[in-house]
């Protein structure tokens, strides 16, 4: 009768050996091996999945794993002289790279305004524990922001930030979700989410970033018939609302202004006044109010 020479099944890690089953990362590339008993001159067979590993007969396997999921790997010895000995399997998790959501509330701010970044875990993770840092990156010119740091879990962010300079200047939040796995060791990095938040100077910067005209002329003439707002497609929440001199709403446009104001409420023509306008951007900060002047 021939012994077989297979006593165990380990993986390798660079933190050293661990048996199976085995946690892995998609594009990991892992060391498997046997320890070979007497019979120096055996064969070995690998299976991933009941497929035969191509170009590999010897007791350690090199391998790539890709997809994400569950895995049956295998391998059986054959002696010198054909006999095959017991096989033997485990299993490989090959563990989905987490995922980070983040939302933010505007990406234009003017100096002293908040801005709220919202955090989210948007899956389970099967195996360790779900984390992410985040790397502060902001220009000289940038204060009253968050320090880098690591989470275990979500936090959402409410950032007052200031800018010291006269240039509109920027801060970058990159979130980088990674899994701890049992023993505290980082593995499995997901796909990192960059936010750009820019913060200018001034604190009236909506005014200088809107050209909001004063007057307008709609008489047919094809010149400065209606009220064109010049800039407003940086502000896709944009809403204007007209009054009279006595305070009645008179026009209202769609979110994103998307028809101008044409001097006319509810089909009929307004008269020559001045009348007050009330410019909400819908993205937390303050109104715009002033008065434009319809000519004729």
């Amino acid at each position: 009768m021939i012994a077989f020479g297979i006593l165990h099944f380990i993986c390798l890690r660079s933190a050293g050996q661990m048996t199976m089953p085995d946690h892995v990362c998609p594009g990991q590339t892992k060391h498997y091996y046997v320890n070979p008993g007497r019979l120096t001159a055996s064969t070995y067979t690998w299976w991933i999945d009941g497929r035969i590993v191509p170009e590999t007969n010897t007791a350690e396997l090199f391998h790539t794993w890709d997809s994400s999921g569950t895995h049956l790997l295998e391998v059986q010895e054959t002696s010198s002289n054909g006999c095959t000995g017991l096989r033997i399997s485990g299993l490989v998790l090959v563990i989905p790279r987490p995922e980070i959501q983040i939302t933010v509330s505007d990406t234009l701010l003017c100096n002293g305004e908040h801005v709220v970044i919202h955090v989210k875990n948007p899956t389970v993770v099967s195996w360790g524990k779900w984390m992410y840092d985040l790397d502060v990156e902001a220009e000289p010119e940038i204060s009253g922001h968050t320090a880098s740091n690591t989470y275990s879990s979500p936090a959402d962010l409410c950032e007052i930030l200031f800018n010291r300079g006269r240039e509109i200047h920027k801060i970058v939040y990159t979130f980088v979700p990674f899994i701890l796995n049992d023993k505290g060791e980082r593995c499995c990095e997901g796909k990192e989410v960059k936010i750009t938040v820019w913060i200018h100077p001034g604190f009236k910067c909506r005014e200088d970033l809107l050209n909001i005209p004063n007057a307008f002329s709609p008489n047919g003439d094809g010149i400065n018939d209606v009220w064109n707002i010049i800039g407003k497609e940086s502000f896709p929440g944009i809403e204007v609302t007209i009054y009279n001199r006595w305070g009645q709403a008179v026009w209202k446009s769609a979110r994103g202004y998307p028809v101008p104001w044409d001097g006319r409420s509810r089909g009929k023509t307004l008269p020559v006044d001045s009348y007050h306008y009330l410019i909400e951007l819908h993205d937390g900060t303050r109104s715009i109010i002033g008065n434009v002047t319809l000519l004729r």
